[in-house]
């Protein structure tokens, strides 16, 4: 079958022939391993090998040194004396990963190193800062829209390209037009909204194989390989915590609540949650503040990073926009397609007032802030909310962005520009 390319592959190739080690993380079935035969397919006729260590032979050969793997590259007909490029799955299997890395990268600079993980906690526990200025990583996450739609309907995807993404707006570049095409994507918006992006589970329109797919996924991954990873004793409160977690999407964090549910204790919540953040789980984000005596929440609001997992985690894949927790998968599905383009705690954050006023998300650029708010209940005409009327009476932002399932068009407050955008439009 052919692979399809995904919207980060550019950015990675740009890194192909520069001496960094190039590490791809993420949770497993992401697609690491399609972009690595993605990036492999993209060098042509040079010399290029891929290594996958689930395979216990091959673990072995590259577990034995980096000098001895030299030699078996050579067994294997490279010619080491030019250029030659090596693809490495799951590279956290090694008993020394960042040893190993650091001296073929030192001492074999004609070897490129292509190398991916499953888990950032695995890799921060066995990379040593002695890697440090000798890799560039990247994060791989589930499908985007735009990728979903590239699996699965060609026209339409063709279609959202030509629509472009959220930033059109930021340019200016504005057509409410998109507006009519709600008809065309709902379907489709509301599979990917309910089932995630998940690239196997995304390949069929069969919701009882998707689910069966998805279900395989979290009891593989968070039951079995993080549960291994982290040495978890307790899994009856580590399963509940998930599901606590999974209940709270979009909402505050609030730990005392969750070790009530989870029946944990507070540090023992606090390790759970580290450990599902670094294996690409969860994702814990802050508020933005300036004044912090009137504005500043302690407490962070929890995204899931597939609603599809999200969903499966509380036993409820149904497709249907009517359910109770909808405006809370919107919110978490536009989280994590904001994810994909600024950075949490960086430049992507929520904000909260202590009177209780908020507002979903703001983006920051340099010196400018942009509000972000998030409506899954039908819009035929624009409408503003208190609490992003007092963000834009306190820090006068030249726009703000009000996403919802179907209404395109501009408003104003003030000197303040209000698009409204269909969300499969960012």
């Amino acid at each position: 079958m052919r692979l399809k390319k995904r919207r980060i592959l550019p950015d990675i190739l740009k890194w192909i022939d520069r001496d960094e080690i190039i590490v791809l993380i993420g949770s497993r079935q992401v697609g690491k391993t399609s972009l690595i035969h993605l990036i492999l397919e993209e060098l042509k006729e040079k010399q290029k090998f891929y290594f996958d260590l689930e395979d216990i032979d091959i673990f072995n050969n590259v577990n034995s040194g980096p000098k001895a793997f030299v030699k078996y590259l050579e067994y294997r007909g490279a010619d080491i004396n030019n250029k030659v490029y090596v693809a490495i799955d799951e590279i956290q299997y090694l008993k020394d990963p960042s040893n190993f890395l650091k001296i073929i990268h030192d001492h074999f600079p004609q070897i490129k190193l292509i190398v991916s993980g499953s888990s950032s906690f695995e890799i921060k526990r066995k990379f040593k800062d002695s890697l440090a200025g000798r890799k560039k990583i990247f994060e791989i996450e589930t499908l985007n829209f735009e990728e979903f739609l590239s699996f699965r309907n060609e026209k339409l995807y063709d279609i959202k390209m030509r629509i472009g993404g959220i930033e059109r707006v930021f340019k200016g570049d504005f057509d409410n037009s998109t507006g009519l095409l709600e008809k065309d994507f709902s379907a489709y918006l509301d599979e990917y909204l309910f089932t995630g992006g998940y690239p196997k589970a995304a390949m069929t329109g069969d919701l009882n194989l998707k689910k069966e797919i998805i279900k395989e996924i979290y009891n593989s991954y968070i039951r079995k390989d993080i549960k291994d990873m982290g040495n978890i004793e307790d899994i009856i409160g580590f399963n509940r915590l998930l599901v606590s977690l999974s209940n709270q999407t979009a909402n505050l964090l609030n730990l005392h609540n969750m070790s009530k549910v989870s029946q944990l204790s507070l540090n023992t919540i606090k390790k759970y949650i580290f450990l599902l953040e670094n294996t690409f789980i969860v994702t814990l984000l802050r508020p933005f503040f300036k004044n912090m005596k009137k504005e500043l929440s302690k407490m962070p609001r929890v995204f899931i990073n597939d609603t599809g997992l999200r969903n499966i985690s509380v036993n409820n894949l149904r497709i249907d926009r009517f359910r109770e927790d909808t405006g809370r998968l919107l919110e978490n599905l536009v989280f994590l397609q904001l994810k994909k383009r600024f950075s949490p705690n960086e430049d992507l954050y929520f904000w909260r007032t202590q009177a209780g006023a908020e507002v979903d998300f703001v983006i920051k650029q340099e010196e400018k802030l942009i509000p972000v708010e998030v409506k899954a209940i039908p819009m035929k005409k624009p409408a503003v909310s208190r609490s992003l009327r007092s963000f834009i009476e306190q820090y006068n932002p030249e726009m703000g962005i009000i996403i919802n399932f179907s209404l395109a068009m501009k408003d104003k407050i003030g000197k303040t520009t209000i698009y409204f955008l269909p969300v499969y439009a960012i």
